[in-house]
């Protein structure tokens, strides 16, 4: 009977230790499972990741064009001042009421003179006064260069628009100075060829102009005028030089 509930008592520890070992190994299921709660809990992390990033780039994006916005509405705000001076300016150049009153009288009907009008004989200005100061460079560009011709032939360089600026100038006083002019009668009296043929097209053409007006003359003292001209002699002496 003793034998019998120590084999009892051990049965029932076997059992309690089956259970145990049971309890503490997991099974396939439970395996499966936790791999897929781990790998749920990966992919949120993940996709919350993704979500921080799209929001930190969206974020860029709006104070990026915020900014631009910002340097578009300063740069209009620098604009504008300028443009308010134009029109003032404009506003200078318009008529007066009295200017008007008076230029709707009949002597002063022609008197009238619009912004436009005004606008565009500035602009006319403009352009003289900057013709007159390339012409003036043109003038001591070539001065230099025949003045150089003469006195240092061995660091003289041919250039062929001094040349041909110096042939359409020759006759002309206020571009080619009297100083100047027998350096460039020398320069001219030894052109050959084609640069010969040009300048002397350009002194006949200039003489029988000269000779047609002094022919429309009525007065002797007006031909002569014209015969002593500068550009008359000018013509005349280079012609005299290739005989």
């Amino acid at each position: 009977m003793a034998r019998t509930e120590l084999e009892i008592k051990k049965q029932k520890r076997k059992a309690k230790k089956r259970k145990h070992e049971t309890q503490s190994v997991p099974s396939d299921d439970e395996v499966a499972n936790k791999s897929l709660i781990v790998e749920e809990q990966v992919a949120e992390g993940t996709q919350t990741e993704e979500k921080q990033l799209r929001k930190s780039k969206a974020s860029k994006r709006r104070q990026q064009s915020e900014h631009g916005a910002i340097k578009e509405k300063r740069s209009k705000q620098t604009k504008e001042p300028n443009e308010d001076a134009a029109e003032d300016e404009d506003l200078d150049d318009m008529p007066t009421a009295e200017q008007l009153e008076q230029a709707a009288k009949p002597e002063n009907s022609n008197a009238i003179v619009t912004v436009r009008q005004k606008k565009k004989q500035k602009h006319l200005q403009r352009l003289e006064v900057q013709k007159d100061q390339n012409a003036d460079k043109e003038g001591k560009r070539n001065e230099e260069y025949l003045r150089k011709w003469r006195d240092s032939r061995q660091d003289w360089k041919f250039e062929k628009l001094r040349q041909i600026s110096i042939q359409q100038t020759a006759f002309n006083e206020k571009k080619l100075s009297a100083d100047i002019w027998p350096i460039a009668l020398e320069y001219l009296a030894g052109s050959k060829g084609a640069a010969k043929a040009i300048i002397s097209k350009l002194a006949e053409d200039a003489i029988q102009e000269m000779d047609k007006q002094c022919e429309e003359l009525s007065e002797d003292t007006e031909r002569q005028k014209i015969v002593e001209s500068v550009r008359y002699q000018r013509a005349r002496n280079l012609l005299q030089s290739f005989d």
